[in-house]
């Protein structure tokens, strides 16, 4: 089976990401069938965390039944290549219930 995962590089207390495709029981820091992108979870000045994806390979690899990891799912979901998982705890509206729906003031 395969999978996507981040693999940890940087130096210590400086943690940079590779996000990788790879078999799924061979370690993160084995050499990755292919290299999606990049995630840095350290805020710049901005407060922004840098992350570069190439989205046609990740969809291709999602599409081809390739499984993310927990922290892959919640980048993947941001970038709307993949539905959110729900969050245990939470209500989940049903797909037909608008959130937030505008009233329209009768007359």
């Amino acid at each position: 089976m395969i999978s996507i995962k981040l693999a940890r590089h940087g130096l210590k207390n400086t943690p940079f990401y590779h996000i990788v495709v790879l078999q799924s029981r061979s370690r993160p820091t084995r050499k990755p069938i292919e290299q999606l992108g990049t995630y840095n979870p350290i805020p710049n000045k901005d407060g922004s965390k840098d992350i570069s994806l190439n989205f046609e390979r990740a969809k291709y690899w999602i599409g081809v039944g390739a499984k993310p990891s927990e922290s892959v799912a919640r980048i993947l979901a941001k970038a709307d290549i993949i539905p959110p998982r729900p969050r245990p705890g939470m209500p989940n509206p049903s797909p037909s219930t608008p959130i937030n729906a505008p009233t329209t003031p009768s007359a």
